[in-house]
């Protein structure tokens, strides 16, 4: 079915991959499926590609960024200006302008400036599904676990 040997692969490492034949004959020796390492191998996310998806995960990561983010999301106009989301959040203006120049930075949000008064935007629907897919996700987590958490002492 796969016309390259494993062997072959690890002599002829991809651009795609950085280790050297030395590092694949360690890998050789856990490989059990041919096809399944050729591929991943033809799969391979770049570092690069993988390197800005974690920065934007990690921006992400922050709880009152996350708060400004569902905050931007729900607007009624789709915009928020700092004072405003500060009172709402809860916080100080110079925090939340803070983490507005975080997301700002990773292009998150946008900004546009009415005389003193700065408003804040979400760039693209691309972060409206991100937040909407970890709020399904972390909700269909936490009600599976307690089911099986229920099952476990049945």
């Amino acid at each position: 079915m796969v016309s390259q040997s494993v062997d072959a692969i690890y002599r002829t490492p991809s651009a795609a991959n950085s280790h050297d034949a030395a590092s694949g004959s360690a890998y050789k020796e856990r490989s059990i499926h041919t096809e399944h390492v050729l591929a991943v191998r033809s799969n391979l996310l770049t570092t690069g590609t993988a390197t800005r998806i974690a920065s934007l995960f990690a921006v992400l990561s922050d709880p009152t960024r996350l708060q400004v983010v569902y905050a931007l999301l729900r607007a009624p106009s789709g915009e928020l200006c700092v004072g405003d989301l500060a009172t709402g959040l809860g916080r100080d203006d110079t925090t939340i302008s803070h983490q507005l120049r975080v997301l700002r930075n990773q292009q998150i949000v946008a900004m546009r400036k009415v005389g003193r008064i700065v408003y804040y935007r979400l760039v693209d629907e691309h972060i409206r599904l991100l937040l909407e897919l970890g709020m399904t996700h972390t909700s269909e987590t936490s009600t599976s676990s307690k089911a099986g958490e229920a099952e476990a002492l049945a």
